[in-house]
């Protein structure tokens, strides 16, 4: 494995109140080519990616991110684990984001920039694109959800619950909500997490992290349901740039895809408004591909998605 340098950095958050911490993977022996940014998915963080990370810098893709509000080192202490602001969390996600990118592009200013979202991450990741979409040069959505999903529902009850009992409130008929039956095709392994991916191992280092084993509260609950029912607006495919290739993959066993069908109707709507997308549906996958026991697949395809439009890119500038 080549060198890698690793950096921790912080930012103030959009929220005006708020420490990011936020970290960077470079190779050290060869120029970098790229910058693949994460939004990480829910009850995680940014540092469960190390060795995706590591993997990627190897190739020489300069792999970076910030822990959300509520998420990782990001979040105050374990009270805030979970929390985001019940009125602007999800703005402050995006922004967050944004404020991440720049950082990156002042750091490489002649690298392209490519955004990776998974899960509650791809919510983000989606809304992005609607903002901010024109400044990369790529979009990968992973373990995404497609139409359809009762957010309107979630929102009234998010709030209704953060208002009665207060934001900070860990709800168990929010979770219900928003979990309920992610695990029942999976009840024969006797494992909570078994909708997560195959690998066993990935699954019990899960459990064991404090940073991961926590119930969301009533105002993170609002963000997630807010990014989830913006981004299943029919006016947010007009948003997002033509021209942006965005590739889509997930594992045809992911209950937050619905199973595979879920991301092919986000597929085919993005499609039917001229969209640059793919797709790639992986067989018995769960919702973790980039921790699923065939992610050297997973790391290749998106690595020949990165260099195909790094070619294309340098093909245009020289036209």
């Amino acid at each position: 494995m080549p060198d890698i340098s690793f950096e921790e950095f912080t930012y103030l958050s959009a929220d005006g109140k708020n420490t990011v911490h936020a970290y960077v993977w470079a190779p050290v022996d060869i120029s970098p080519v790229a910058v693949l940014q994460l939004s990480h998915g829910m009850c995680e963080y940014v540092q469960r990616y190390d060795d995706w990370a590591r993997r990627f810098a190897a190739r020489g893709i300069v792999f970076c991110g910030n822990d959300h509000l509520g998420h990782g080192h990001t979040a105050a202490d374990e009270e805030e684990l979970g929390f985001t602001d019940p009125c602007h969390g999800a703005m402050y996600l995006v922004e967050d984001l944004h404020t991440m990118t720049a950082l990156m592009r002042k750091r490489y200013e002649n690298l392209p920039i490519f955004l990776y979202g998974h899960s509650m991450g791809s919510f983000a990741a989606r809304a992005y694109l609607s903002h901010y979409g024109k400044e990369l040069s790529g979009a990968l959505i992973s373990g995404t959800a497609g139409p359809g999903q009762p957010t309107g529902m979630g929102i009234k009850a998010a709030a209704h619950i953060g208002k009665r009992l207060g934001f900070h409130h860990r709800s168990k008929l929010l979770t219900s909500l928003a979990f309920g039956s992610y695990n029942k095709r999976f009840g024969k392994e006797d494992d909570p997490d078994a909708w997560l991916t195959r690998d066993k191992t990935v699954r019990e280092a899960y459990a064991k992290d404090a940073f991961c084993k926590y119930v969301f509260t009533a105002a993170g609950y609002h963000t997630l349901f807010t990014l989830l029912h913006t981004v299943s607006q029919k006016r947010w495919l007009q948003t997002v740039p033509k021209s942006l290739p965005v590739h889509l993959f997930s594992g045809d066993m992911d209950p937050v895809g619905g199973y595979g069908k879920g991301v092919e109707k986000l597929y085919k709507r993005l499609k039917e408004v001229g969209c640059s997308v793919t797709l790639q549906l992986y067989k018995n996958g769960r919702h973790e591909m980039h921790n699923e026991i065939n992610k050297d697949e997973v790391f290749e395809d998106i690595y020949t998605f990165l260099t195909q439009h790094l070619v294309q890119e340098r093909t245009q500038y020289e036209l």
